[in-house]
């Protein structure tokens, strides 16, 4: 097995994060959590993304041997600059949230309206909003008892019940 130019950069994130795992072990307890709690999923995510892209590799080339050569679809540049610009304007709004609400609220809300936005069912959208707010509610809040940003609605719509 052959390595081609298009497995280097999945080789790159594998080794990135294998980097940043390793290097986090030296620290101590509290400052290697966040470090280890992001890189080692991102690292099995990378080893997988690598694992596929060797497979698809020597798939495409059974496939060859055997005369049925696959071909990618052409996407219309039209079609493409509409995808770019959607993807911008849902990072934005994200941000916005982000800013707006702070992060626990931003993320079901955000979750919810992507998932919606894109025909999901709602049982599978408030599923996956729940378990991503609840996810990084566990990993973030109580695995590393530290905040997460606030936004500027939260903090003045509490101030104004305590008044």
């Amino acid at each position: 097995m052959k390595l081609q130019n298009r497995h280097y950069f999945s080789l790159f994130w594998v080794l990135f994060f294998l980097v940043i795992i390793v290097t986090s072990l030296g620290y101590s307890y509290k400052a290697r959590l966040i470090p280890l709690v992001v890189s080692i999923p991102c690292f099995i995510f990378a080893v997988y993304r690598f694992y596929v892209e060797l497979r698809t590799k020597e798939e495409e080339n059974a496939t060859a041997e055997g005369g049925h050569k696959s071909k990618k679809e052409k996407i219309d540049p039209v079609v493409r600059r509409k995808r770019f610009i959607r993807i911008i304007l849902w990072i934005l709004f994200f941000l916005a949230l982000i800013f707006a609400v702070g992060f626990l609220y931003a993320i079901p809300i955000f979750v919810l309206s992507y998932m919606r936005a894109n025909k999901e069912s709602w049982a599978l959208s408030v599923l996956c909003a729940g378990g991503m707010t609840a996810a990084i509610y566990l990993a973030f809040i109580v695995g590393t008892r530290s905040t997460l940003y606030e936004g500027i609605f939260i903090p003045l719509i509490r101030q104004a019940l305590q008044q």
